[in-house]
């Protein structure tokens, strides 16, 4: 069985950074091919109790996203207020949407907050063009 880090590649896709409230921010774009899913972690300091954290799933034709197409959207709410948050986005690769894909997010708190966001995929298991070869 293999252990989390052998089976996933991750990816810092933005660096932790003061976030002002109301704007939206994008991550930095992962190439999907070669990956069944990629999952997105936005994390967060604390919101405030009832404070809320909206991420949008994007993918684009270019690393630069220049034609990029929201795929989809949720609303993270802190409950509590107090604690740092952890909103994720899990993204079934598709060949209908383009082959690089990120998320913006956007949080309604009263101050600026420090957020970050990691990618992670998993590869598809492809087997060796050559059965003869050895990879190591």
């Amino acid at each position: 069985m293999k252990r989390i880090c052998e089976d996933l590649a991750f990816q810092a896709v933005l660096a932790p950074a003061s976030v002002s409230a109301s704007t939206g921010t994008t991550s930095g774009y992962v190439d999907a091919s070669g990956a069944d899913e990629v999952e997105f972690v936005v994390s967060t300091a604390p919101l405030g109790a009832g404070k809320s954290l909206t991420v949008t799933l994007l993918a684009a034709s270019d690393s630069g996203g220049s034609d990029a197409e929201e795929l989809g959207e949720a609303t993270f709410t802190d409950a509590e207020g107090t604690a740092a948050q952890a909103a994720v986005v899990s993204y079934k690769v598709s060949p209908e949407y383009g082959r690089y894909v990120a998320v913006k997010f956007q949080h309604d708190a009263d101050a600026a907050v420090i957020c970050s966001a990691v990618a992670a995929a998993r590869q598809i298991y492809r087997p060796a063009e050559n059965g003869w070869t050895l990879a190591v």
